[in-house]
């Protein structure tokens, strides 16, 4: 029997109902296929919410680099995951990311450490996520809104700081769909609370 060829990059796409879902999966297979790199596996599940959800693809994953893109999120150009691979050293990589609000893309964000420690979101969506698949860390099944941030502190407690990619190597899809439109304030604040409650206890437990 021929044994499979490892993947170098499984590419994470937790799938759900929303409006013009068709149209955004589309988007980002389209945006796959158009890569210059090659080698990757594209992982696409529906299994519940979105943590569990992504966090069932991840555990199907069998590339050594795990890139996560949200089914409304696409690749920025044909050279995207190339230039991942170039700055991939290890651990996990974030990258800067453009915005498209269905008429026009722009509004650059690059990605920073500022804020992820005081329940700011300075590094971005998901979407601009890579980390290694060694033992990989899963999101929180109890979040919805900062799950992202809260895999972020977690990461950074295993790996330190990301490379940080600077150029916008994905776009975000922005819609009335997003979370951050669905959810109540009362929900987001809820989970803010708990992120600086988590915070205040890794910094107990450091210099106690």
């Amino acid at each position: 029997m021929t044994e499979t060829k490892r993947p170098k990059v499984s590419c994470v796409c937790p799938i759900h109902d929303m409006a013009n879902g068709p149209f955004f999966l589309w988007r980002l297979v389209n945006s796959l296929t158009a890569q210059t790199f090659r080698d990757w596996e594209l992982i696409i599940t529906k299994d519940g919410k979105m943590a569990e959800n992504t966090n069932a693809a991840i555990k199907k994953c069998k590339g050594d680099i795990i890139k996560i893109l949200y089914m409304d999120d696409y690749l920025a150009s044909e050279d995207s995951l190339q230039e991942i691979i170039d700055n991939f050293t290890g651990g996990w990589l974030v990258s800067g990311c453009l915005h498209n609000n269905g008429s026009e893309v722009g509004n650059y964000h690059t990605p920073s450490m500022e804020g992820i420690f005081d329940g700011r979101n300075t590094i971005g969506s998901p979407s601009v996520l890579t980390f290694e698949n060694k033992d990989p860390l899963l999101f929180n099944t109890n979040m919805s809104w900062l799950l992202d941030l809260e895999l972020y502190g977690r990461l950074f407690s295993r790996y330190g700081k990301p490379t940080i990619l600077d150029a916008p190597n994905v776009i975000i899809g922005l819609h009335e769909g997003q979370m951050t439109h669905i959810l109540t304030e009362e929900q987001k604040i809820e989970e803010h609370k708990l992120i600086l409650k988590k915070r205040e206890k890794d910094t107990t437990q450091q210099t106690g």
